[in-house]
């Protein structure tokens, strides 16, 4: 991956001259299942017991809301019932922060963490770009471990930090996407969980957990975060709120319980990431957290109830894009092109990975959108190291049953017209 190259703009550039395509390219949600008209509801309940709660008049409740205020956030309390009904994970609300959106955590935790001369950031390959372009732009040293069918390559894992270990620099930070990787769709299996967490205490680094899509799971059983299985605190965990809910909140939730010994005092890490954090932001806005604590309130401190239909809805349309793909790439009818047309069948999350007889990159997004009138994102533009080059991912959650049906078959011709 270019330093120099901006490849989300390359993809927004593509969309702006070609409007009238279908794209697969961007991981939205879909925003018929916002229910913002309940926004000020949520707020309203969240003021009304407020007011109860400290004896205050609800004016007086608003302009609390209305102030600056604390860096960790105002509705902890909530959140730690929250992760603990949702998500077995016990936290208490100090070692919480309410960040704006991940990528805010993810920014906080490593300036917080990490030393630009001696230490280094790993990542899946292919990762979520957020990490690694923001470590690349701010002098980190970055670096990415393969992911196969059961998530990081444990194996290859070790062999990095043995390497650094051997040319004087430390692994600090190993960042995984357990729950439907973006961009493979990947599912870490519980073993391998099990795994790293014992690889994080033998080798003493923190693992970034993202958990962005592990509330969209389309099978009978899923797996536990790794945060609720740290029996050590080496997770500090990161949960998205921007595909749950919306992404406008600009709302995630982190969870840093570790303790950290500096110049002979034991101090909390999440107060230090607090402290970066309001360098950054100096807080989260007062009044979208008091929304969604309103929420947490109102529903008994869990979403599960109210993503139910959203969740049925994401299933839906992987069903529909697999069934169009085993449709349009029917390999029954004997020609030999659509054998060498591959793809994955994830268990949950928004994405679903396509492998190709041939190398798929900026000209070919171009060529696509411009003859066949479809958008697509080439894995390539998600590894750090050398891969993904005859690949691309295939984005369903903003799309209707019927534009992914159609952006099948347009899919369908440019492959066909490319191997022909």
């Amino acid at each position: 991956m270019n330093l120099g190259e901006d490849v989300m703009g390359f993809l927004n550039e593509v969309q702006s001259q070609y409007p009238n395509t279908i794209s697969f390219a961007s991981g939205r949600p879909d925003s018929k299942y916002f229910n913002i008209e309940k926004f000020s509801e949520y707020l309203n309940f969240f003021v009304q017991t407020e007011a109860l709660e400290k004896e205050q008049t609800e004016n007086e409740v608003l302009n609390y809301l209305g102030q600056y205020n604390r860096t960790k956030g105002i509705i902890n309390k909530e959140v730690s019932k929250y992760l603990l009904v949702d998500e077995s994970i016990k936290a208490l609300p100090e070692d919480i922060l309410i960040t704006v959106g991940a990528q805010e955590g993810i920014a906080a935790g490593i300036m917080t963490i990490c030393n630009k001369e001696s230490d280094v950031v790993l990542v899946e390959d292919p990762a979520y770009i957020g990490i690694t372009h923001f470590s690349q732009i701010n002098g980190y040293h970055v670096d990415g471990v393969p992911v196969s069918s059961n998530g990081i390559s444990l194996e290859k894992l070790e062999e990095k930090i043995q390497y650094y270990s051997s040319i004087g620099k430390r692994v600090r930070v190993v960042y995984v996407i357990p729950d439907f990787q973006n961009p493979s769709g990947v599912v870490m299996s519980l073993e391998n969980r099990q795994e790293l967490l014992e690889l994080a205490e033998i080798h003493n680094f923190l693992i970034f957990e993202d958990n962005a899509y592990g509330d969209f799971s389309y099978e009978s059983s899923s797996y536990p975060t790794l945060k609720s299985m740290d029996k050590n605190n080496r997770v500090v965990y990161l949960k998205s709120l921007s595909k749950t809910l919306y992404p406008s909140l600009r709302l995630s939730l982190m969870v840093v319980n570790q303790s950290i010994l500096i110049d002979g005092s034991v101090l909390r890490l999440s107060d230090l990431v607090s402290k970066t954090k309001g360098y950054i932001t100096v807080n989260t806005p007062s009044i979208i957290q008091a929304m969604f604590g309103g929420m947490l309130r109102k529903h008994n401190f869990s979403l599960k109830e109210l993503n139910k239909e959203k969740v049925l809805g994401m299933k839906a349309k992987r069903d529909h894009l697999l069934k169009c793909m085993e449709e349009a790439f029917n390999t029954k009818n004997n020609n030999s092109w659509l054998n060498k047309v591959k793809w994955n069948h994830p268990k949950g999350g928004f994405f679903i990975s396509v492998e190709l007889p041939f190398e798929i990159g900026k000209e070919e997004v171009v060529e696509c959108a411009e003859k066949f009138k479809i958008i697509f994102t080439p894995m390539s533009f998600f590894y750090l190291n050398e891969g993904g080059k005859n690949e691309l991912r295939l984005a369903f959650s903003n799309l209707s049953l019927e534009e992914i049906k159609i952006g099948v078959e347009r899919l369908s011709g440019y492959i066909k017209s490319k191997i022909k």
